[in-house]
């Protein structure tokens, strides 16, 4: 392998702490997974980053992979994992573009004809009824497929056929033969003809040695471009602001496609790795604006956009009209830029200019202000600015950083703030995603709903802030660290194949349980010594020199439940997923665990939180009722053991504040208040 390519691959292992100790099939393993995450992430940059199993469920080598080494599904430019990610997006999205991506890479210098053959033909066998056997993770690809091309909301939102890519990679040099065009051009056309499923595009690339080089030195965004410009002014900022220079100017549309694209053709989406929100597709009505003012009045263009912020490291004016960007990066105008790149062929393009300003900067926390300022005209996710909050910023981070414990844990707040930082393992760093459904399923008791993207889940815990339940301003940055620690122990013994890969698909499981082990309730989680006390017992059994015993009393808890589950009639599919199977798994783990010899306490009492009555029911004399929850938390039952007023004033609609409690039968409010008062309507 050529020096400078080996370089990129052995900084890869080190990264991920894949450990190939000389091992030729491990190494040709890690090389499968090497390949895998460079190709993808120049195409759906950070998006490793934000899924951490996304680079196990992308490698699908092994034994009965059916000729493929990688595959990936792309909805609206976003990686998906399940059926639940492709209807979530569809729900969200007026159209939709689905891209299929195959990857075969060989860790050899030489490119065979023969293997390129086959993996057309494992392609093909994908789309079809393949009489090979799958393993799992291909036959779970193929349920994807399915899925698209079988649901109806889906199909119906279609913007066109989708696409296929085939990247073929080795560590040689791309063969310049006939026999090896005519074999790609006969894979394009086998695949264009496919009777079962259709496609509007079909693309076969062969990536060699030098190619997946550069595409190494792509990802670190290491590039510049030059562009021809029509007006140019300068803006004047404060010498203390940080900032070198700053720039306004005009250009035309093609121009601007020369930042845009790719040698391939591509969009270069590394360009807004550090923009707040991906590109919302036509599903927005500023989205459909843009279109129609280029499709139909291109020379107004220049009035009604507010055109595009770019941060970059360097910026020259090497003639009057010529501009040089070093390493730039779109923090506002994705949506712009994304258009004009959908558009790029339309015969408006070369009418259309634009204002973009360009600031000159090195200083994250300058870039920061930046993309915060500039992004809020437009709907934003809220998880797009959640980690900019107080607690993350002033609570989380430092808690963090400040940690001296024996496995060192970075709390990656902004997107890459580690990415330049030699020392920090990709392995060790933990992001808003994996604290938002790790503290879903070892805090919240919520396994079944964790493998949820963090939007939907903070919409769920944090949406109403009356009733947030995660990261809440008084919360303890305790159990956040805790959760952290149990995902990488977790992780890091799946990497080193000390967990069967059979019980990944229930992780979220086995962290509840890891959780519940302790046998003692979890306190209140607002800072304590009697919390700080449960999280260091926490953090002790997931200590490394104890947790393989730890994962062995979890695992056999686990398969306990699960044989009950079975018992009792219960369906081995779809476990991870159902909220009844979570409830038989905290009673399992109270009879194995619990440290009361007495009646069982209820599992976890929450924080302190809003809910409004629902109903008042009266039964011989007693009365008992339900209170609502914001979001989709589900309604909880209380009478007069938990509330201690008069019951007159418990009219539906009255505001309350209560403490939820769990139990064998359910949740349960305790502790409830009344903090208004309205008008009775009781009847007995």
């Amino acid at each position: 392998m050529e020096p400078i390519l080996k370089s990129y691959f052995v900084n890869f292992k080190a990264e991920f702490e894949i450990a190939t100790e000389g091992d030729s099939h491990k190494d040709a393993s890690a090389f499968e997974r090497f390949v895998n995450y460079t190709l993808l992430s120049v195409d759906y940059p950070d998006a490793f980053t934000a899924d951490t199993e996304l680079l196990e469920s992308v490698s699908v080598g092994g034994s009965n992979d059916t000729f493929l080494d990688g595959i990936a599904i792309a909805v609206n430019d976003r990686l998906v994992r399940s059926i639940d990610d492709i209807n979530e997006i569809a729900e969200a999205s007026r159209k939709l573009t689905v891209d299929f991506v195959f990857i075969q890479s060989k860790m050899r210098p030489s490119f065979d004809m023969a293997d390129l053959s086959t993996f057309g033909t494992g392609v093909k066998l994908f789309f079809s009824n393949s009489p090979l056997p799958e393993n799992a993770k291909v036959a779970e690809f193929r349920q994807l497929k399915d899925h698209i091309y079988a649901d109806e909301k889906v199909i119906k939102k279609l913007h066109s056929n989708p696409s296929v890519r085939l990247y073929f990679a080795g560590t040689g040099t791309e063969p310049d033969n006939d026999h090896f065009k005519a074999i790609k051009e006969v894979i394009v056309n086998e695949l264009s003809k496919h009777t079962s499923c259709y496609f509007e595009r079909v693309d076969v690339s062969i990536i060699d040695g030098r190619g997946l080089t550069k595409l190494c030195r792509e990802l670190s965004n290491s590039f510049d471009v030059q562009i021809n410009i029509r007006d140019i002014f300068p803006l004047f900022v404060d010498s203390s602001t940080d900032v070198k220079k700053a720039y306004a100017f005009t250009c035309n549309a093609r121009e601007f496609l020369k930042i845009l694209t790719k040698e391939d053709g591509l969009l270069r989406r590394s360009l807004f790795n550090d923009n707040v929100r991906d590109y919302l597709g036509n599903s927005g009505a500023i989205n459909r604006e843009i279109e129609d003012t280029i499709q139909a009045a291109p020379d107004m263009f220049l009035l009604c956009n507010n055109g595009v912020t770019i941060v970059c490291a360097g910026f020259e004016q090497i003639r009057d009209k010529l501009v040089r960007i070093e390493n730039p990066q779109v923090v506002n105008g994705c949506q712009t830029s994304n258009t004009i790149f959908n558009l790029r062929d339309h015969s408006n393009i070369d009418k259309l200019q634009l204002l973009v300003r360009v600031i000159c900067t090195e200083n994250r926390s300058v870039s920061n202000r930046i993309v915060r300022g500039t992004n809020r005209q437009n709907q934003v996710l809220e998880e797009a600015f959640e980690a900019t909050l107080p607690f993350h910023q002033e609570t989380l981070e430092p808690y963090f950083a400040a940690r001296t414990d024996s496995t060192k844990l970075y709390y990656e707040r902004r997107a890459r703030q580690y990415s330049n930082d030699p020392l920090v393992k990709r392995t060790h760093i933990v992001n808003l995603r994996i604290l938002t459904q790790t503290f879903a399923s070892m805090f919240l008791d919520a396994p079944h709903q964790s493998h949820r993207h963090e939007a939907k889940l903070l919409e769920m815990y944090a949406g109403d802030e009356d009733n947030r339940r995660i990261f809440r301003e008084d919360h303890s940055p305790a159990p956040y660290f805790a959760c952290a620690m149990a995902w990488y122990m977790t992780e890091k013994s799946f990497r080193e194949d000390r967990i069967d890969k059979k019980y990944r698909p229930y992780k979220a499981q086995l962290l509840l349980i890891l959780k519940h082990c302790l046998g003692t309730p979890t306190p209140k989680l607002i800072k304590s010594r009697a919390l700080e006390t449960y999280c260091d017992k926490l953090l002790s059994v997931l200590d490394e020199a104890q947790f393989e015993n730890q994962i062995r009393i979890a695992l056999d808890a686990f398969d306990g439940a699960e044989r009950r589950w079975k018992h009792a009639g219960g369906s081995p599919y779809g476990i991870k997923d159902n909220k009844d199977f979570t409830d038989l798994l905290i009673k399992e783990c109270r009879e194995r665990f619990s440290k009361d010899s007495g009646p069982k306490l209820p599992d976890e009492v929450s924080d302190s939180t809003r809910g409004e009555v629902l109903n008042i029911i009266w039964r011989h004399g007693l009365w008992f009722g339900f209170i609502k929850r914001g979001g989709d938390l589900e309604n909880v039952y209380f009478d007069s053991r938990s509330y201690r007023g008069e019951a007159d004033d418990l009219a539906p609609g009255a505001r309350v504040r209560l403490t939820v409690g769990k139990s064998d039968r359910g949740t349960f409010a305790k502790s409830v208040t009344l903090e208004q008062h309205v008008a009775p309507t009781k009847s007995k």
